[in-house]
């Protein structure tokens, strides 16, 4: 019986043995692994110093083009050549360069499927770092079936690669085929107003669905606001810190999206229609912008059972330029306070349970 334990016990550690043999195994095949696809020719896909990269091309097989230039002066890139790119998608992209690395290779049987998709639904990244021919080309397909890994193919000035292969980013689980989109309205920058530092002089809010509700703000050079009637009459209040806060919210705004999700025909009527407010900013320079704020009809009812008047999380908005656009309630429902509004008394400050308010 002593002799029967002895061997279940010594079964026991040759299982735990094989066990951890095997995982050493995998991790050194694992760190190992790696380090000999990064020698492999096609599987350098990283690039090193992205801020060198002045021009990034994408296209997808569906012929949708943008092509992302680095301005010569300015923070904001340029797409096609005619519109600011949105920062926070350049930066993801530049981000991506730097820290892509290969994943693992593609299993010979998957490799023609997976070749396939590339050729049907591939998109095509071309980057650029001063010269005329890109310095890296990446070859973007799908998810793999995990979605941690997006199979990539990689050509360079000295050729393309003869496979695909699994292409992830440290410090991220997930697949990258979405950064890579195509659409202009997509690509473009969203603000509406942009005013860094001290730079906004003067905001005009017209409330044209109700009258005596317009007012004007304007900053004068000791700092102070003030506030006036569209014909210049002056206007009090006491809420200072309150207007302040709100004059401030202009600085810098950004709009949702330009795909309004609206036919042309009734965007065509949007922009004929009287809006609900109109919002004007303008800097110390004289630079001016300003956006049509209409409802969005509502869907649905509310907590009472009664059908929604407007839509709670968007409104509809018409630039200076006549697009419409899409609005986030959330950022703009703060910016179209009434004048009676701006005109109440400050909220006073609530005291501790129990203990009187101090006074003066």
């Amino acid at each position: 019986m002593n002799d029967l334990r002895r061997m279940h016990s010594n079964l026991r550690i040759l299982y735990v043995l094989v066990a951890l043999t095997a995982v050493t195994a995998g991790v050194w095949w694992f760190q190992g692994g790696q380090g000999e696809l990064a020698r492999i020719e096609g599987t350098d896909f990283a690039i090193a110093d992205t801020s060198l990269v002045d021009k990034i091309f994408i296209a997808d097989m569906d012929g949708g083009q943008a092509t992302l230039t680095r301005p010569a002066q300015g923070r904001l890139w340029d797409v096609n050549g005619t519109f600011k790119a949105r920062e926070d998608a350049v930066n993801l992209l530049l981000k991506t360069f730097r820290r892509a690395s290969i994943q693992g290779p593609v299993a010979q049987a998957a490799q023609p499927n997976v070749i396939r998709l590339l050729s049907a639904r591939g998109k095509k990244v071309e980057i650029y770092q001063g010269g005329e021919r890109p310095v890296k080309t990446w070859y973007v397909g799908t998810a793999t079936p995990s979605h941690t890994g997006t199979y990539m193919v990689l050509e360079t000035p000295e050729g393309r690669g003869a496979e695909p292969y699994v292409v992830h980013m440290e410090g991220f689980t997930g697949y990258l085929s979405t950064r890579f989109f195509t659409s202009e309205r997509e690509w473009r920058h969203t603000g509406i107003f942009n005013y860094g530092g001290r730079s906004l002089a003067r905001v005009e809010v017209r409330v044209l669905e109700e009258e005596g509700e317009s007012y004007v703000l304007k900053a004068e050079p000791s700092g102070a606001l003030d506030m006036t009637d569209l014909e210049g009459n002056p206007l009090p209040y006491r809420d200072t810190t309150g207007v302040q806060d709100h004059f401030l919210r202009f600085k810098k705004v950004h709009l949702e999206t330009y795909r309004s999700r609206l036919s042309p025909e009734v965007e065509d009527s949007l922009r004929q229609a009287t809006p609900a407010f109109e919002l004007t900013a303008t800097g110390t320079t004289g630079r001016s912008s300003s956006v049509a704020v209409h409802w969005k009809p509502g869907r649905g009812e509310d907590l009472l059972g009664q059908p929604l008047e407007h839509d709670e999380e968007q409104l509809y908005g018409v630039t200076s330029d006549g697009e419409v656009v899409l609005l986030q309630r959330f950022v703009f429902d703060p910016l179209i306070r009434r004048l009676s509004e701006l005109q109440q008394d400050p909220i006073p400050p609530v005291a501790s349970a129990g203990l009187p308010m101090p006074t003066n």
